[in-house]
């Protein structure tokens, strides 16, 4: 670190009356077992819901600097951070049947390692939705404690393999097949299904279909007619917004959607003439979208290759999803002055829909059954029998 830099730091632990000095170098400092409040703790990074957010912690905490920065890592066992976790992603309100189907769920996926997203650092997962979420213990809930012990060490299982089971707060009505979102070969247990009490898919393979499937009420999981939107917030985690996410519009002006882009892509463009999806997944995420334009007087594109590439790119903060239509006021090949955008759901779409869930939850379904409608041909397993 620069000689001008604080070299100490002075942690206080007010409940048992201790202090440690850490020397802030680039050796660990380890901690031993306790209850800590860490501030400053940035929930929701990129996303629409970013904060600043404090969040109380149990276990031993090991501090060392990382790019000049503090970095803290939570020693916990497995069982006390999964805990943490379903009141993390939503509410302690929540419906039993929920909060034990997101612990298996988020049980699963730790377990399952599929990604080592942060191998380098030396860590399981991190505190965020890059990961799962981990506020500490201060929205644990008896519901959630007791949703924790239910369902102690059980897992999912296919072809005698824990699942990667992922999952996104709201699949608008369609989830997503794996292979549509994230690099990697298509797995049984994450494919596309219809979020309500029809197995069938529905037909929007076409845009007008699409079209109609947005506009038109759905009888879905997660839909207002199993979760009203006025009941929603209660239900939401803590860092979460509540808003209109089944289904909801966002609008630009010309001036606005070509300063965005231009922002967002480094690119500058003086206008945007057409927004056109080339791919869509099942759920009619789109997955590849060609942005055309005029940039330097001449006409020019842009590709963007992923969801989360056009979710970061179409909108100030990060759009909900990439499930949406394009509605203008002009003619192809003329520049519009106001470009909307049609759309469905929160997130990637892909495993448990967390809307869904709770709706099913909300109308007497058992995490069991809640846990086999989203994630097919698994069966639950124990890991300490």
């Amino acid at each position: 670190m620069p000689e001008d830099r604080v070299q100490k730091l002075l942690i206080v632990d007010v409940e048992n009356n201790l202090s440690f000095n850490i020397n802030l170098s680039k050796e660990p400092n380890y901690f031993p077992t306790s209850t800590y409040k860490l501030s400053s703790i940035r929930a929701g990074r990129g996303f629409h819901w970013e904060k600043q957010i404090s969040i109380t912690v149990e276990g031993e905490l090991e501090i060392k600097i990382v790019d000049e920065c503090l970095f803290v890592i939570n020693h916990i066992p497995l069982e006390k951070y999964i805990i943490c976790v379903a009141t993390s992603e939503m509410s302690g309100e929540c419906p039993q049947a929920l909060l034990e189907s997101q612990t298996v769920a988020a049980r699963s996926w730790l377990l399952a390692a599929m990604e080592q997203k942060h191998a380098d650092l030396g860590i399981d997962s991190c505190n965020d939705d890059c990961c799962q979420r981990y506020q500490g213990i201060e929205n644990l809930t008896d519901a959630a404690i007791s949703a924790a012990e239910k369902t102690l060490g059980q897992v999912l299982i296919h072809d005698e393999k824990i699942c990667d089971t992922r999952y996104a707060k709201s699949c608008g009505g369609i989830s997503e097949n794996n292979e549509n979102v994230w690099d990697g070969d298509p797995k049984p247990y994450l494919r596309a299904i219809h979020d309500g009490n029809n197995s069938a898919l529905p037909n929007i393979k076409s845009e007008s279909d699409l079209k109609v499937w947005l506009t038109e009420l759905q009888n879905s999981y997660c839909g207002p007619e199993y979760v009203p939107e006025n009941d929603l917030k209660k239900y939401l985690g803590h860092v979460d917004k509540s808003g209109s996410y089944f289904r909801w519009n966002v609008s630009f002006s010309q001036e606005e959607l070509t300063q965005l882009i231009s922002e967002k892509t480094e690119r500058t463009f003086e206008s945007i003439i057409l927004l056109q999806p080339l791919n869509r997944g099942i759920s009619g995420r789109i997955t590849q979208l060609r942005i055309d334009g005029i940039s330097k007087g001449e006409p020019a594109n842009i590709i963007l290759n992923s969801e989360y590439e056009i979710r970061r790119v179409l909108h100030p903060d990060f759009l909900y999803s990439s499930a949406f239509i394009i509605e203008t006021n002009s003619d192809l090949d003329s520049q519009p002055s106001q470009i909307k955008l049609r759309g469905a759901g929160w997130g990637h779409g892909v495993g448990l829909c967390q809307i869904g869930a709770l709706g099913m939850a909300l109308n007497g379904s058992s995490f069991e059954n809640i846990l086999s409608h989203y994630f097919h041909s698994t069966e639950l397993k124990n890991i300490y029998d």
